[in-house]
């Protein structure tokens, strides 16, 4: 880690290049590159713009003063890559991260899964705060007994030295009997009180379709995921699906989810990572539910929420 901050401070402050940092550390210029990614990877090395997009920032107000929103961050689109969107969102998303992390008094936060708030834990800094504790929010094991790759409770805690709290079940239950013996389970209260205390919520939120991470990951089966389509399903928080206007759906697989209910999350800052056209009727119905006091979001999926939302 030392080595790579080193390459970084060279590279990006002293404006060396790749074969004069290798002279100078002794490495070869591939590891230069390897020590640079990881000083990324790592969170060493931030980039702010430090100039408001018009155009991104239009988007922003317009779509917090319509859904009532604490705030709402609009990330410009890289029209040359379209799988670069969550990596910007996820940077947007750990500055407002950050801006919890680094109070030194003791809070609690709670996490969603997906690529990007995975993503965005990457892109945190290291910081040494043991006193906070980070809580899950969605079960970390797939029905198969697999682990959740998006979680991000671990690295969190362990780039900040917190208390970390897993929630100990699959995101959908086998049946609603085996739902109900570990919603009793005393592990399972402890690691609910605790998300009960968090002072705000990142999450990701999941388009219901082939796609649907739900699917791809292996927490539904496809007879689970042909009900939420014909129930007119769009998008999903949690775990929890929800039609168009962000009402969350009665089916059998609702009474399965293991998540917390989103009404208890009610008087929690609840904030939402995502972008992209696909995903933007999702965005849309957890707007329109008012689920959301926080949105960090794409210029795609902002102007199809404008102009359906209007």
């Amino acid at each position: 880690m030392d080595q790579a901050a080193r390459a970084a401070w060279l590279s990006y402050v002293g404006g060396r290049t790749q074969d004069e940092i290798a002279s100078q550390l002794g490495v070869s210029r591939p590891g230069v590159q390897r020590l640079l990614a990881l000083a990324r990877q790592e969170g060493l090395v931030k980039v702010r713009i430090d100039h408001p997009i018009a155009t991104s920032m239009m988007l922003s107000q317009q779509i917090g003063g319509r859904f009532g929103l604490d705030f709402c961050d609009v990330v410009p689109v890289d029209s040359g890559s379209a799988d670069s969107s969550y990596q910007y969102l996820a940077v947007a998303g750990a500055e407002r991260l950050e801006r919890y992390i680094e109070r030194t008094a003791p809070l609690t936060l709670s996490l969603g899964s997906g690529r990007t708030v995975r993503a965005m834990v990457e892109a945190l800094s290291r910081l040494d705060r043991p006193q906070h504790r980070f809580v899950s929010l969605v079960g970390n094991v797939a029905r198969d007994g697999s682990s959740n790759r998006y979680d991000g409770i671990m690295v969190l805690a362990d780039k900040t030295g917190g208390e970390r709290f897993l929630l100990p079940a699959p995101v959908v239950a086998g049946s609603v009997e085996e739902k109900e013996a570990m919603l009793g389970q005393r592990l399972f209260h402890a690691v609910t009180d605790v998300a009960l205390q968090a002072e705000a919520a990142f999450i990701g939120i999941g388009r219901i379709d082939r796609q649907a991470p739900l699917f791809q990951d292996h927490f539904i089966n496809e007879g689970e995921l042909d009900e939420l389509l014909a129930m007119q399903a769009v998008g999903e928080l949690l775990g929890w699906p929800m039609t168009q206007d962000g009402d969350v759906i009665d089916c059998s697989i609702t009474r399965r989810v293991t998540s917390l209910p989103l009404e208890l999350l009610r008087d929690q800052q609840l904030v939402a990572l995502a972008g992209g056209r696909e995903k933007a009727p999702a965005i849309l119905a957890a707007l329109r539910g008012g689920w959301l006091k926080g949105l960090v979001t794409d210029e795609t999926a902002a102007r199809f929420i404008l102009d359906a939302g209007s």
